[in-house]
């Protein structure tokens, strides 16, 4: 029976039904997606899926085959791996370019998010506020580009899918939130560079424990 969505934003509607879908691994790794059975089951037309469906690829979440169609992209050690180096190049840069330099209001921001992130831990939004916690951190750069790949990146994602609605390491993770907004109070670049370099370790070695108990791929 096709799953009839309301006429009111529906390319955002049919975007959020397929990310959610993608992220949740329905369907799993690596398999073909019907642009006319999508359409069929959400009882719309072609074009809000193909939004869609373009804008999943755009985040890494969909593989592009040409003429062949659109692929559930794995989630492997590989793909894993260099999106933790590069979100941590990114990231070490806007330390860089930042502590030392930060306002007091927005040192006292940059503490409010940690905190925020804190809570989230035992209250199940921890993807919204860890994102809100980094993101701030690289925009106190004022670089627009080097924020918009920052967001763009596909291994902030890829967590999603490797956590499946679960936080591990809540305890750990949020010390070392909380010893990178001590770094930059205390205008210490070393000390928050080598804070940035085990929060990122930490992430990637939980993504790639859990690929590895998932067999290798997600």
């Amino acid at each position: 029976m096709a799953t009839m969505l309301p006429r009111t934003n529906l390319n955002e509607q049919v975007y959020g039904t397929l990310r959610n879908r993608v992220l949740q691994r329905d369907p799993g790794p690596g398999v073909k997606l019907s642009l006319h059975e999508l359409a069929t089951e959400l009882g719309v037309s072609r074009s809000p899926v193909h939004h869609a469906l373009t804008r999943l690829v755009s985040e890494g979440l969909l593989t592009v085959k040409a003429r062949r169609g659109y692929y559930v992209t794995p989630v492997t050690p590989e793909t894993v791996g260099d999106g933790y180096d590069v979100r941590l190049a990114l990231e070490l840069h806007a330390a860089e370019r930042t502590v030392g330099l930060v306002p007091p209001a927005q040192l006292a921001r940059s503490r409010e998010l940690m905190e925020e992130s804190e809570q989230a831990i035992s209250q199940g939004d921890w993807d919204a506020a860890n994102a809100a916690f980094h993101e701030f951190q690289i925009d106190l750069a004022g670089n627009g580009m080097l924020s918009h790949v920052y967001r763009q990146l596909s291994v902030n994602l890829m967590m999603q899918v490797i956590r499946g609605g679960k936080l591990e390491g809540g305890e750990f993770l949020a010390r070392e939130h909380r010893a990178i907004v001590d770094g930059f109070d205390a205008s210490d670049l070393a000390a928050t560079q080598l804070a940035i370099r085990a929060h990122i370790e930490s992430g990637k070695r939980i993504a790639l424990e859990a690929i590895e108990r998932a067999g290798g791929v997600l």
